[in-house]
């Protein structure tokens, strides 16, 4: 008897900490800015945090797009976000900084991800479906060397 306790207190403390959790759902947020918020308040946001380089117009009624560079972030140099023409956060890319190494690993779970190489770059995609207010979106993590990104981007998916 006592043993059947002790293994279901292992048991416990092991689906606890981690060691039998779902695989790792790639996040739609970045430094606190996720899809579909709306352009003043991602503006809000990075002003705190980044200084803007650059915003470039799409074509009339299509958006537009900002980089900004991060200050003092310890992964990412700089974010570039890009808003639809109802104006909300539909696209964002995360650069790594040169002296920081970020893992496909560290975005999501690699073996969810589909895998493309060319021998040079590698590319680690992920769809995820739509849940709750959070729509349908992709991650796409990208990289020169085999376990180390240097981007990675987050965008919504739309329906057809």
């Amino acid at each position: 008897m006592r043993k059947l306790i002790a293994l279901g207190l292992f048991l416990l403390l092991m689906g606890s900490s981690g060691v039998y959790a779902e695989t790792k759902v790639p996040r739609h947020e970045v430094l606190g800015i996720s899809l579909g918020m709306s352009e003043e308040a991602v503006r809000e946001r990075l002003r705190k945090i980044a200084e803007q380089q650059k915003e470039e117009r799409e074509k009339e009624g299509e958006g537009e797009q900002e980089v900004w560079t991060l200050r003092h972030d310890k992964r990412f140099d700089y974010l570039i976000v890009r808003f639809d023409k109802e104006h909300r956060l539909w696209f964002m890319t995360a650069v790594v900084r040169k002296d920081h190494r970020m893992l496909y690993s560290d975005v999501a779970d690699i073996k969810s991800a589909r895998q493309q190489t060319d021998g040079r770059n590698y590319t680690f995609t992920w769809i995820v479906p739509s849940r709750g207010h959070v729509p349908r979106y992709a991650v796409v993590a990208r990289g020169s060397d085999p376990q180390y990104l240097t981007s990675y981007s987050i965008y919504r998916l739309f329906e057809k």
